[in-house]
């Protein structure tokens, strides 16, 4: 994925300029820490695209974009290391980290795990109208246009989902999980088509079994899907 890399002081579009300033205008004064704000940004634009797979990330900039100074960009690019989001080089500085194919293959057998946990509690504790307000999301899901609209309905769907569970710890580390993916789910364009219109009715009829199968094989299909696409540019860079 070497083709990938860029330094994020270049030329960049203008609606990464915009995403990027939309960032750092939500996270600027919702942390009590300097250095809890500069990590969100940080991996905000990971997640979103901005910052991509193998790109090298400069201090400088991303300090000037927050208004703060290079300390507290150094501690979040440690932090952010330590959730697998940046590598850190003696040399080369800190870059966007580059997940492989077996590394794909492991987030996504962690997410069925957790994720199939999560989701027997939450049916367990599930209500009308919470399939109803689950209803809603799948039809805005299935009803936008663009992949990242939908990327963002389906992270609202098991938000809500997942809270009925009652275990946020469980739920922070799927939410950890996602992240470390979700930025090759939009900058590949990987969208599996997979409705999630099955996934209601299951829920309204508190079929823990038939919902517990159709999540296996909907994490299943993207974790192929993605891992084929990183070992097709891994061969290509090659």
């Amino acid at each position: 994925m070497e083709s990938m890399a860029r330094t994020i002081e270049s030329e960049v579009s203008d609606k990464d300029a915009k995403v990027l300033s939309n960032i750092a205008e939500s996270v600027r004064g919702t942390f009590q820490t300097v250095e809890d704000m500069t990590q969100s940004f940080i991996r905000e634009a990971i997640v979103q695209g901005v910052f991509r797979p193998g790109q090298r990330l400069n201090l400088d900039t991303i300090a000037s974009s927050l208004g703060v100074s290079r300390m507290p960009v150094r501690a979040s690019l440690r932090q952010l290391e330590n959730e697998g989001l940046v590598r850190i080089h003696p040399y080369r500085g800190a870059t966007v980290s580059v997940l492989r194919p077996e590394e794909i293959s492991e987030i996504y057998e962690l997410r069925i795990l957790l994720e199939s946990y999560l989701l027997k509690l939450a049916i367990e504790n599930i209500d009308d109208e919470l399939v109803g307000r689950l209803e809603e999301i799948v039809e805005d899901l299935e009803n936008a246009e663009e992949l990242s609209e939908r990327l963002e309905r389906r992270y609202q769907l098991y938000e809500v989902l997942y809270q009925r569970a009652n275990r946020p710890r469980a739920l922070a580390q799927v939410n950890n999980l996602r992240g470390a993916v979700g930025r090759y789910l939009l900058l590949q364009r990987v969208d599996e088509q997979h409705s999630h219109e099955e996934l209601i009715n299951h829920l309204r009829a508190r079929d823990t079994k038939a919902a517990t199968a159709w999540l296996t094989k909907h994490l299943h299909k993207v974790s192929n899907r993605l891992q084929a696409i990183v070992a097709n540019d891994e061969k290509s860079t090659a």
